[in-house]
């Protein structure tokens, strides 16, 4: 074959080349925290086995401890396309997306896997849609521990023990119920410096997972600890919901699936971490109680009356939400 002949055959193959190299799609996941958190190690997991199903379509490539995004803003930088993927922290989110307080009632979970229930079915699908109308596709869920309380004034026993608590609470709807307990709820002081109105006198209560407030030495200054479920945020990995429309069906699914996997793992290691830490805190001088059953009664009967003002604002959807949370 002549060398002139060559030539067509050469540019057909580097076009070839060039185009398949071109249909790899690199997608931006923004994220935040400490890398050895179980939620992280299992999300680079989830990028690994995704970048390996997907090999040739796309690549997901992570920017970890809030390089681009802080979890303060990540919903925002999602729903607007600023950045491809994010993860979200429900509470966070909760101000875009109200429906998310549906999932986050106070003191309305028994148990974290009573959660996880609720994350799924049609409970699941009103979320899924509260979030696509503001632009954000959710591809999965990560549990963590619920929220406790920890008090230097003694273990919260009676509905009577929360008279004039003061207790530094960071929930809107928190802060109403806590009032309606008859306690003094304080939201003005962020989470880094409750430590030291703990310490100061300033208040006398705060609330807290278990394993954060092991970390952040909550027991230190308030060593009675009630375990209470007060709420159980959750870290959601989601899409810009304009790019999640733009990849493959197959790519989707990858994703879709990968995640499933993901969600039922960090339920079993949210709850070992808990068990882990919890025993880590009574060994360093935590007081530990279960609030009774009875009293979490009292305490939803009262609850209940906010709960309804949040449906009856938000609409028929979030009215169905709180009856499928309550069942």
């Amino acid at each position: 074959m002549k060398p002139r002949a060559l030539l067509p055959l050469a540019a057909g193959l580097i076009l070839a080349s060039a185009t398949a190299m071109a249909e790899e799609i690199e997608i931006k996941l923004a994220s935040w925290g400490p890398p050895s958190h179980f939620v992280a190690q299992a999300r680079a997991d989830w990028i690994e086995e995704v970048n390996e199903a997907a090999a040739g379509k796309i690549r997901i490539i992570e920017y970890p401890g809030g390089q681009l995004y802080d979890d303060k803003d990540m919903h925002n930088a999602v729903a607007r396309g600023h950045v491809d993927i994010g993860v979200l922290l429900s509470p966070r989110v909760m101000g875009m997306v109200p429906m998310l307080q549906g999932v986050y009632l106070p003191f309305a979970f028994d148990s974290l896997e009573h959660v996880a229930e609720v994350y799924q079915g049609e409970s699941l699908a009103i979320i899924e849609d509260a979030l696509e109308q503001r632009r954000m596709k959710l591809i999965y869920t990560s549990f963590v521990d619920g929220v406790q309380i920890y008090s230097s004034n003694g273990n919260i026993e009676t509905v009577e023990d929360f008279e004039n608590l003061r207790v530094l609470s960071t929930s809107p709807m928190g802060t109403n119920i806590f009032s309606r307990l008859g306690a003094s709820p304080d939201s003005s002081i962020p989470q880094i410096e409750q430590y030291m109105a703990l310490r100061l006198g300033v208040a006398d209560a705060s609330l807290n997972s278990i394993v954060n407030g092991y970390f952040q030495q909550t027991h230190e200054v308030a060593p009675h600890l009630t375990r209470i479920n007060l709420s159980f945020p959750t870290i959601m990995v989601a899409m810009n919901l304009n790019k999640w429309e733009s990849l493959p069906e197959d790519v989707q699914e990858i994703m879709l699936s990968a995640g499933e996997r993901m969600q039922a793992r960090s339920l079993q290691e949210a709850m070992a971490w808990e068990a882990k830490f919890l025993a880590e805190s009574a060994e360093d001088g935590a007081i530990v109680t279960e609030f009774p059953a009875s009293e979490m009664e009292r305490v939803r009967e009262i609850s209940h009356g906010v709960w309804q003002e949040w449906a009856d604002a938000n609409g028929p959807e979030a009215q169905r939400l709180l009856e499928l949370s309550l069942q």
